[in-house]
């Protein structure tokens, strides 16, 4: 299902409007169904796309990697489809990525990888499957790509750790879990936008925090391992700088982050936004302190793996429930408690399993279990 922002009634005057769309209220445009007829797990726009363009986004559902084109007056036109050749492979996260060639022509890529535990890169301009990394110990729930470094890849496993990855040498770089690692399934990670930390999420109802400073020389010597068969040395991370249990009593499917501050979702029918304390230190015998600083609450959402998303300028706020509707909230908006607009259509009733902004925040995305 595409939901697409009602457009200004009169055209932009000046040289501002023209560069941020006016907030408006969200209408639906049009929706879709594939034909595979399983869940769609997952959807990322290319955040990479020329402005000018209309907007792309990628969904996952099955062994089914289907890029999309957002067309004119609300329609949606299919541009590729890869079909694993795995029946057994269910895909559950796709990530868009660019990486540059000799000649500093920039290369989009999608990385997609589920059940298996099997990370593909496609390469949507040249019409194939480019390489797979191995590595994970069990099924990928999340993949996430640097903010700043281009070849890097982050992912979250079924196996209680988060891995990262150089796509420049395909080597697995470090392993972020262990001692007091993730008890149980890490099910979402985020890059902060510096891409200094690493938050993460699992059914051991626990949020961590790990920094990457201490592995900066190992994300180094990985790009010298291209022309070499010498094994590259894993590094391990036990130890997060932060790490707690307070904030939810069940599994938490999905985090991210809101400047310095967290925002995070477990089956209790609300999203939580807090801001930990780092200046703890993290072997103390004192319970780990944070502050909560808002609850964005809404029904019907007691199930997990539902992921909620931000807009890229971080002003709107959006999340599905198990009934197919989509709620909305307007971050920017001074009033208290945070107008929440709810999204229905009657087509729709079953669990929306994640849903994604546009990079201009125009249009809004959801994939349902239907």
């Amino acid at each position: 299902m595409k939901i697409k922002k009602a457009k200004p009634l009169s055209a932009p005057t000046n040289a501002e409007d023209l560069k941020k769309p006016k907030r408006r209220g969200f209408k639906l445009s049009t929706w879709a169904k594939e034909d595979h007829r399983n869940p769609l797990f997952g959807v990322a726009f290319n955040p990479y796309n020329h402005p000018y363009l209309h907007p792309v986004f990628a969904t996952v559902g099955s062994n089914r990697v289907t890029i999309y084109e957002c067309g004119e007056n609300g329609s949606l036109n299919i541009m590729q489809s890869y079909c694993d050749p795995c029946k057994e492979e269910n895909f559950y996260t796709v990530c868009w990525l660019y990486t540059e060639d000799s000649s500093k022509e920039i290369n989009i890529k999608i990385a997609v990888a589920g059940k298996r535990g099997i990370i593909r890169i496609f390469s949507p301009e040249n019409f194939c499957d480019l390489y797979t990394l191995f590595g994970s110990g069990d099924s990928v729930n999340e993949l996430k790509a640097h903010p700043r470094d281009n070849y890097i890849l982050l992912s979250a496993s079924k196996d209680n750790s988060l891995r990262l990855w150089n796509l420049k040498t395909r080597r697995l770089i470090t392993i972020l879990g262990g001692l007091q690692g993730h008890r149980d399934e890490v099910l979402s990670c985020d890059f902060d936008l510096l891409g200094n930390y690493v938050i993460s999420c699992g059914m051991d109802h626990s949020i961590k925090m790990w920094s990457l400073d201490s592995i900066q020389d190992s994300i180094k010597l990985s790009y010298d391992y291209d022309k070499t068969d010498k094994p590259f040395p894993v590094r391990s991370v036990h130890f997060p700088v932060f790490s707690t249990r307070s904030v939810h009593r069940n599994y938490v499917d999905c985090v991210r982050w809101f400047g310095n501050f967290i925002l995070s979702k477990s089956c209790e029918n609300k999203i939580m936004c807090w801001k930990p304390n780092l200046t703890q230190k993290l072997s103390s015998s004192i319970p780990e302190q944070l502050e909560v600083l808002y609850s964005f609450e809404y029904g019907n959402c007691d199930i997990w793996y539902m992921r909620f998303a931000l807009s890229y300028d971080y002003e709107t706020l959006a999340a599905g429930n198990q009934v197919g509707k989509v709620f909305i909230w307007d971050l920017s908006s001074d009033d208290e408690p945070c107008k929440q607009s709810p999204l229905t259509h009657q087509k729709c009733s079953s669990p929306i399993r994640q849903v994604c902004f546009s990079p201009d925040g125009v249009t809004l995305v959801a994939v349902a279990d239907d």
